[in-house]
């Protein structure tokens, strides 16, 4: 389990429409780390990298989208 907020060496960071996406390998799967202004962090987890980072930005997509809607 990740519990230290500082990034990690060995964490890959990457942006998508302004939000930060922090990727980083656990063992088996790989974590996306979803960072948020004014909102709890989201974590995405998937066995392959490149299919965590498309999730993860499915779901960005989808949030800004959500956002949108209600206002």
């Amino acid at each position: 389990m990740m519990t230290d907020p500082s990034p990690s060496q060995d964490a890959d960071l990457v942006d998508h429409h302004g939000y930060r996406i922090r990727l980083c390998s656990s063992g088996l799967d790989w974590m996306a780390l979803l960072e948020w202004p004014d909102r709890q962090p989201t974590l995405i987890m998937a066995p392959e990298r490149e299919t965590v980072l498309a999730k993860a930005r499915e779901w960005i997509d989808r949030q800004l989208a959500s956002d949108k809607n209600r206002q």
